[in-house]
């Protein structure tokens, strides 16, 4: 049975719920995938108070990312900011920060290093990145810009990096790939309809995405108690790009895998004939079973602290994890990632990238497709100054050697 127009806003009704694999409470059932032939009906009105997303289409000018975080709170409304939060009381939020804030650098002087000679370059997984900074996996783009994640996409492609749609996309994968002519991975939140799974993974192949991120650190909702006390407000003239039949879509979106597995990561591999990125697994031995299933690269994170609140900082797992990967595969790093010195840090520790999350957002609520460039470009600066300072050349040569605080 075809859905109606209303069962479709009511299934995947909001960004609140879609970023960051949050699930919206009720769910369309599966969909043909031809695009129904009559006009839709008026959409629901927005909750009162709710605003408008920011069409912003500009560079941004970057201070730091405070400023930048406060300048897209007053470019939207705050139930459509409160999206971004973090979970429960923020304990692991704040974590995240407070685990880089407390790593100090160690500098090398009088290495014979010119400006001219610094290297931010990387490559993971056959693609060659001018930097070692990636766009996170976030969800439901739409609540906060107009164009949603054809804008992001399009800033990372015009920054030259690697981008990585989230299965909880507003817009369908297909006008993300090509919306950025950079490097893309297709992340996917399981469904307990295991074909539906296949036909995604296989879907994004043909769109032109070159790895699936599974994504084990998200199993439902993660709501801040910011985001709860304003009513959990959500835009109901958004959906699950990836599952809009309007877009090619099927499928209960909602009807996620609680149970995942280290069995799902070769179901992927095998349903897709790409590499299997493993993000969330943190613990060592979590870590060799997964490799042991064939996971193609490791992403440490916890979410940037929106899914279980009371977890230590990301960053305090990234040493262990290393340590348990000893070299085998490359290493994804986010969770609190806000400045290039952030990035210099995490490279040294081991990570192959960085993924960088909420600057993205803010920035795309700032300035659109440019203004995700230019958040890119501000951290790379930043990057590029912190490595020649401390007297490092190229960004590959970074080691534990460059922290102060690691023992040799």
């Amino acid at each position: 049975m075809r859905p109606s127009r209303r069962n479709l806003f009511q299934a995947v009704g909001a960004g609140a719920a879609l970023l960051a694999a949050g699930t919206p409470d009720v769910n369309a059932a599966d969909a043909p995938a031809t695009p129904p032939a009559a006009a839709p009906a008026t959409p629901p009105a927005l909750p009162p108070d709710f605003g408008k997303a920011s069409s912003a289409n500009n560079p941004v000018n970057i201070v730091s990312p405070e400023h930048l975080e406060a300048t897209a709170r007053k470019t939207i409304s705050p139930g459509r900011f409160a999206i971004t939060g973090w979970s429960g009381e923020g304990l692991t939020y704040r974590a995240n920060r407070a685990s880089l804030d407390a790593t100090p650098i160690l500098t090398r002087r009088l290495q014979r290093i010119d400006e001219k000679a610094i290297d931010l370059r990387t490559s993971i997984l056959g693609h060659e990145l001018p930097f070692p900074m990636i766009t996170c996996p976030m969800g439901g783009h739409g609540s906060f810009h107009v164009d949603a994640e054809v804008a992001t996409a399009g800033g990372t492609g015009a920054a030259g990096t690697l981008y990585v749609s989230s299965g909880a996309s507003t817009r369908p994968m297909e006008d993300i790939a090509k919306a950025t002519p950079g490097p893309k991975w297709f992340q996917i939140y399981m469904n307990r309809d295991m074909e539906l799974n296949r036909w995604l993974v296989q879907r994004a192949k043909g769109a032109g995405f070159t790895a699936i991120v599974l994504t084990a650190d998200a199993l439902g909702p993660g709501q801040s108690d910011e985001y709860i006390a304003l009513g959990r407000p959500r835009d109901p003239t958004l959906t699950v790009g990836n599952h809009d039949p309007r877009y090619g879509g099927r499928g209960n979106f909602g009807d996620l895998k609680r149970d995942l597995s280290f069995s799902d990561i070769s179901f992927l591999h095998e349903a897709s004939g790409l590499p299997v990125v493993v993000k969330g697994v943190v613990e060592p031995e979590d870590i060799r079973e997964a490799l042991a299933s064939g996971a193609a690269a490791i992403w440490v994170s916890n979410h940037g602290g929106r899914q279980m609140d009371g977890g230590p900082g990301s960053f305090t797992l990234l040493r262990p994890a290393v340590d348990a990967v000893q070299g085998r595969v490359p290493i994804v790093f986010d969770s609190g990632v806000r400045r290039g010195v952030d990035v210099f840090k995490a490279v040294s520790m081991g990570a192959t990238v960085c993924a960088v999350g909420r600057p993205v957002l803010w920035s795309l609520m700032c300035g659109g497709a440019p203004g995700v460039k230019s958040v890119y470009d501000w951290m790379a600066g930043e990057l590029h100054s912190t490595m020649l300072l401390s007297g490092v050349s190229r960004a590959k040569d970074l080691t534990p050697r460059n922290i102060a605080a690691t023992k040799i």
